[in-house]
């Protein structure tokens, strides 16, 4: 049996020394993730996760009113009820979490 440093070979493909920037659709509300990993909708903030701190999020509305779906790229993070706060200085809310949506036919994940 042979370890799997003696089968390793490195990638020919060139890492790209700059990522290209992440576009959101006109119709997306776009927000910066600030310290903390919070956004700010409405008067209200609402916790993204730090791991998306300095990054662009975008709000899509969803048919539910007052609802909106959180993305990263074209990853869906979670959803937000912007109505289930009032709009009182300091008060913040939380992202839903939502599973992943399943990798299958149609679904556009490979």
């Amino acid at each position: 049996m042979h370890p799997p440093v003696s089968r390793y070979r490195g990638s020919d493909r060139e890492m790209p020394s700059r990522l290209p920037a992440i576009e959101y659709s006109p119709s997306d509300v776009v927000r910066k993730v600030g310290q903390g990993g919070w956004i700010t909708y409405g008067g209200i903030e609402y916790k993204i996760g730090k791991a998306f701190v300095g990054e662009y999020v975008a709000l899509r509305a969803m048919v539910r009113d007052g609802w909106f779906e959180v993305y990263f790229c074209h990853e869906r993070l979670g959803r937000l009820n912007i109505r289930s706060l009032t709009r009182r200085s300091g008060r913040r809310g939380g992202m839903e979490r939502v599973e992943p949506c399943p990798a299958g036919p149609g679904s556009g994940r490979a």
